[in-house]
């Protein structure tokens, strides 16, 4: 069995990697994802300071995360806080689109070193090849835009003065104020990496479409077209030729 190495050295090849590393880039940095918001309760009662801490990360499931604000009624009771929001399904999605490519890329990489001479004989692997490829595209693009919506919720809603606005105790019976906010670096990485994996994806389109019978037709078409010639006309004879045939 021959490997063929030498198709990574070609666009079709060389972009695959790209996309394996990536895609590693994107679900990692997502998956990866763990913040904090910090704010300070000063109880007016007691005269207590109390810092209450909210940690969230992927999966951004908001309302199943809890924390605890001081109920500044005289005593050193809390309760407990929730917030009611989930936003879990667009970086499931996200993440789900990141696996699937970098399997795919991996598996289809092999594919092109090992079965190399199948893959430019059997047109119908790579037309299956372009048909995957414009489903992960319509994957990335899909999920990228709906993650940078979810991302955007997560930090209007986990900012601390947002959550200052849902304390009942703020304001009436405790002074509130924001002490840190979360770090989003590793997400706007993600949401770069999301973009660039879309565009990635959609270039790679068309080094596949060439690959398949579609782009041999239309080549073949083209050279059994005859030339096309410009129309010519006569040229006009000025006034002086035409003036020598009067009388």
């Amino acid at each position: 069995m021959e490997l063929h190495f030498r198709v990574l050295k070609e666009p079709l090849g060389f972009i695959r990697i790209i996309q394996i590393v990536m895609a590693i880039l994107a679900f990692a940095s997502t998956a990866g994802f763990s913040s904090k918001s910090s704010l300070r309760v000063q109880c007016m009662t007691t005269e207590r300071e109390n810092i209450v801490d909210y940690e969230f990360g992927y999966p951004f499931r908001l309302r199943y995360t809890s924390f605890v604000v001081p109920k500044c009624d005289g005593t050193y009771n809390t309760t407990t806080e929730k917030i009611p929001y989930d936003f879990s399904s667009s970086a499931e999605f996200f993440v789900a689109a990141g696996i699937l490519a970098f399997l795919y890329s991996i598996g289809i990489t092999l594919f092109y070193i090992i079965c190399h001479e199948k893959y430019i004989n059997d047109q119908v692997v790579p037309i299956t090849d372009l048909g995957v490829t414009g489903i992960l595209t319509i994957f990335w693009l899909a999920g990228s835009s709906a993650y940078s919506q979810g991302v955007s919720d997560m930090k209007y809603y986990t900012d601390p003065n947002i959550l200052i606005k849902n304390f009942e105790v703020c304001g009436t019976l405790a002074i509130c104020d924001a002490i840190s906010y979360g770090n989003f670096a590793t997400l706007n990485v993600s949401l770069i990496s999301g973009f660039a994996n879309c565009l990635l994806w959609a270039s790679s389109l068309w080094f596949v479409y060439k690959e398949t019978i579609f782009h041999y037709q239309r080549q073949e078409q083209l050279k059994q077209m005859p030339p096309q010639h410009p129309q010519s006309y006569p040229e006009p004879q000025s006034p002086a030729m035409d003036s020598q045939f009067q009388y």
